[in-house]
């Protein structure tokens, strides 16, 4: 009897994270129990993962306090906010005017409506009646208290700064909503001065709170910041700069800031009078924004240099350790110029950029040789030898062993040579000596007793010997000792993202704007957005039923984008888990049943090359490798993503919203209606964050 061919259905990557996520295991009859609980293990610990408390931006945006919106709850009858604002086109006032009875004669109202003031958007209108001459008169927007100025405006001026369109963009703006325009330009200008005074106050008040958490985590007043200088406008001759240092900790927020102006717009102007008596007076009476003479490319040195000059007497601190790039001329300044008599500040290399010298490196050797043929007949860039993907990934593998190893220079040199001896191994003679369990396949395979194949992941050791002066001179203990207790300017450069949405690079201003978009980041970056409520409690007397939503809105938006970055990395990480628990339990039922027949076909590469790139696990939170979340890249659930893991179950992210930045107390209604009242993105949207207990 002819003997009996069976086929089985191959599954791929794709298909089995899918069953994973959805807790299902595969239909095929080939797979048994053991395979499904695996699975259904590995889901159970990916969604335990998934708690949002060790990530920078929760930790950050704290619990909302209860809020006093009595101009909401004043009716419970109606639903409308009596303290937000509400479009209406004249004609509907007029139409709706003509339906009521006029309270001078009784009759039905038929009049004209006048504007009486204007004062940009707030107006003062007058109905008079064309029968009995009663004139009712209305004002559009609230004073401010002990001020001459209108809610509505302040407000206007706020958010054109948070937009980043300034007066120019706010003209157009209401030009095309067909809306009075703002106040005049010279009016504008003005406030922006009083406007920057609020700011800085509270941004101020941001900063101390941020160094005395700063102080709790390291136990000590002995900080290690990072610093990193940002131009108003691209390149280095900008006419406005500022330098900023971060805290180096788990949530790293701002602790001080520098702004430089080189140009001040009143002496600008004054300049080009022709009277020499009117020049005199404005140079007098106003304050002069230029505060900076040398060259805009020393703007970072001096303005950190300053920082740490006046943190004793600012903060009675002391910034101990400096995390900065390789290129900067800032800590040769430092060092020149030691701000603190006695003590010595030590430099420590951005992690990135360090490891960002092991791809220039690398790439520089492939230059110099060229086509130039190597040992073996062949050039070092042939296909599959040191190509462009294989730079990337070296790199990658190296920066992951910096995160994880970083406070024990013994352990660091030991694990970045073994990138390098886990790439020269071969069959014949393998040295996976430095190696670590954890990721080198041999030393699993040696542990479980099974062969191993050094092939697939090998480099040529012709190529290796070429690039072996790169790992001599970046993996020496020399080295290596400038990246000890690494941290990373990454937050430094989410802060200049958030800077850049207030003041784009592509459009120059005034000192006074860089200075109150920089201000306007340090709140937002270290408190979120909801706390911009105070200032507009300041400078309007009360914060504002729609604003309060918009601001839990943003916040809660930057949470989630955070969370799906995350989510997406520990889905990939339980990913190959279940594939290889899915494969060896295949693997054993197939050795024990005797069956050749291969049933499941893995569409990844047959190698540990994926956890050989990463070494060192995963970064943390901890190692303050902060989640870029740009605020205008705010995505519901049906956009989708570049990772292939991603697009096809985006829904799982929909439960992991954060509790603490919404909550009944916050806008005093339910949640439901909350998101539907205001309504920035799909009104369907019921997503949470859960609550760590």
């Amino acid at each position: 009897m002819p003997r009996r061919r069976t086929y089985t259905r191959r599954y791929s990557r794709r298909a089995f994270l899918k069953h994973a996520r959805q807790n299902v295991p595969p239909s095929a009859s080939s797979l048994q129990s053991n395979t499904t609980s695996t699975l259904r293990t590995t889901t159970s610990n990916l969604s335990t993962s998934s708690k949002r408390s060790s990530l920078p931006s929760h930790q950050k945006i704290t619990k909302r306090t209860k809020l006093d919106i009595t101009s909401t709850s004043a009716n419970s009858n109606s639903n409308v906010p009596m303290d937000g604002y509400t479009i209406l086109q004249n004609q509907v006032l007029f139409t709706l005017m003509c339906k009521t009875n006029c309270e001078g004669c009784g009759n039905r109202w038929n009049g004209t409506i006048n504007i009486n003031k204007r004062e940009g958007l707030f107006v003062i209108l007058s109905f008079h009646c064309s029968s009995c001459t009663n004139t009712i008169t209305i004002e559009t927007s609230p004073k401010v208290v002990a001020s001459d100025r209108r809610d509505i405006n302040v407000r206007s001026q706020i958010g054109s700064h948070l937009c980043g369109i300034r007066y120019a963009g706010l003209v157009k703006l209401k030009g095309a909503m067909n809306l009075p325009s703002p106040i005049q330009d010279e009016r504008y200008s003005k406030w922006d001065k009083d406007l920057l005074v609020s700011v800085k106050s509270f941004s101020d008040r941001s900063m101390k709170k941020a160094v005395e958490e700063a102080v709790t985590a390291a136990n000590g007043r002995e900080l290690m910041v990072s610093g990193y200088g940002f131009w108003q406008t691209r390149g280095f001759q900008s006419r406005h700069g500022a330098a900023a240092l971060l805290s180096c900790n788990t949530t790293p927020k701002v602790l001080d800031i520098e702004t430089c102006s080189k140009t001040c717009n009143v002496c600008a102007l004054a300049i080009k009078k022709s009277n020499p008596a009117k020049y005199n007076d404005v140079i007098r009476s106003h304050h002069c924004e230029k505060n900076y003479n040398k060259s805009s490319g020393t703007i970072e040195a001096d303005a950190v240099l300053n920082m740490f000059q006046r943190s004793v007497s600012k903060y009675e601190i002391y910034y101990i350790k400096y995390v900065g790039d390789g290129d900067s001329k800032t800590f040769a300044k430092l060092s020149d110029k030691p701000p603190y008599p006695g003590k010595v500040i030590k430099k420590i290399e951005d992690l990135n950029h360090f490891s960002k010298r092991m791809k220039r490196q690398r790439e520089t050797k492939k230059r110099e040789y060229g086509k130039k043929q190597v040992s073996d007949g062949k050039t070092i860039g042939d296909k599959n030898r040191l190509s462009k993907q294989k730079i990337i990934r070296l790199q990658m593998a190296f920066a992951s062993t910096i995160r994880k190893c970083k406070h024990d220079l013994d352990l660091l040199f030991k694990r970045s040579w073994a990138i390098f001896w886990h790439k020269y191994s071969t069959n014949d003679d393998p040295r996976h000596d430095s190696c670590s369990i954890d990721w080198c396949g041999y030393l699993k395979a040696a542990r479980d007793g099974t062969s191993y194949d050094h092939t697939p992941h090998a480099l040529p050791r012709p190529v290796l010997d070429a690039i072996k002066p790169v790992f001599d001179n970046l993996c020496s203990r020399k080295s290596l000792e400038r990246v000890l207790d690494a941290s990373s300017q990454n937050p430094n450069e989410v802060f200049h993202s958030l800077v850049w949405l207030m003041s784009p690079k592509h459009k120059t201003t005034s000192g006074t704007t860089f200075e109150i978009a920089c201000h306007l980041a340090i709140i937002i970056f270290n408190d979120g957005y909801f706390a911009l409520g105070d200032l507009f409690n300041n400078m309007c007397g009360y914060r504002g039923y729609y604003t309060d939503q918009a601001m839990i809105h943003f916040d809660n938006s930057r949470l989630h984008s955070e969370s799906k970055t995350s989510n997406r990395k520990t889905r990939k990480e339980a990913g190959r888990d279940v594939q290889k628990n899915v494969d060896n339990d295949q693997t054993n039922n197939n050795n024990a049943s005797g069956n050749d027949d291969k049933t499941i076909d893995i569409d990844e590469e047959a190698d540990d090359d994926n956890n050989e790139t990463n070494p060192g696990d995963q970064p943390t939170t901890q190692d303050n490798e902060t989640i870029i979340d740009n605020d205008e890249s705010i995505t519901d659930d049906n956009d989708t993503t570049s990772s292939s893991d991603e697009s096809s179950n985006d829904s799982d992210d929909k439960t992991i919203l954060n509790p603490d930045t919404r909550t009944n107390e916050d806008v005093g209604k339910n949640d439901e209606t909350s998101v539907d009242e205001y309504g920035y993105y799909n009104p369907k949207d019921r997503r949470r964050w859960k609550e760590e207990e």
